[in-house]
């Protein structure tokens, strides 16, 4: 974290606001771009979503949540809106992308800012979808996603010729997947 930003925090939790007006200003026209390329969000949806995350940038920094940023006030604030636009996106009967979904599967820690219930509407999402495919394939994708085995390990126990078959079944286990989901509404293919 630059010096510039450490002193952005600092004046932030003395009650300043002037910093956040300031990252308003700055990043502003550069999200609704990118929200609108990544997830096809109208400028109106995105002006929203981006003032969203700038408060919550904000509440995180009242809260204590957030003391130290490990990235860019800019990244931080993309990363936010990003999940706030899914959020946004799937209430409004729309869908997520599939990495989105591939980092609730792979068990990878949401941000703080992501709320608890949205993390477990997903999860039952991918379980709802996992409980719709041959029973070889759930075995396969609870044992790499959730228990993390390696393909030779999943050759071994699921008895495969080896780790390439093994990953070969992975790849046909994961269309299968990617198409339960999308009957589900959860993801879209850009």
């Amino acid at each position: 974290m630059s010096k510039n930003e450490k002193n952005i925090i600092n004046q932030i939790k003395l009650g300043d606001e002037k910093p956040l007006l300031e990252i308003y200003k700055l990043h502003r026209n550069e999200f609704i771009k990118w929200s609108s390329k990544n997830f096809n969000a109208n400028e109106e949806q995105a002006k929203d979503i981006f003032q969203e995350s700038v408060i919550a940038f904000h509440q995180n920094i009242i809260s204590g949540k957030l003391i130290e940023l490990e990235s860019s006030v800019k990244t931080y604030l993309f990363q936010i809106g990003k999940y706030k636009t899914i959020n946004f996106l799937k209430k409004e009967s729309r869908v997520v992308t599939y990495n989105d979904i591939l980092h609730v599967i792979k068990g990878n820690e949401l941000n703080d800012y992501m709320e608890e219930e949205n993390k477990i509407y997903n999860e039952e999402q991918i379980s709802k979808a996992i409980a719709k495919l041959p029973e070889d394939c759930q075995k396969l994708l609870k044992l790499h996603y959730f228990d993390e085995f390696d393909m030779e390990s999943i050759a071994r126990e699921l008895n495969y010729k080896n780790a390439d078959t093994a990953k070969s079944k992975k790849s046909v286990c994961m269309k299968k997947l990617i198409d339960e989901l999308k009957k589900l509404s959860m993801i879209f293919i850009f």
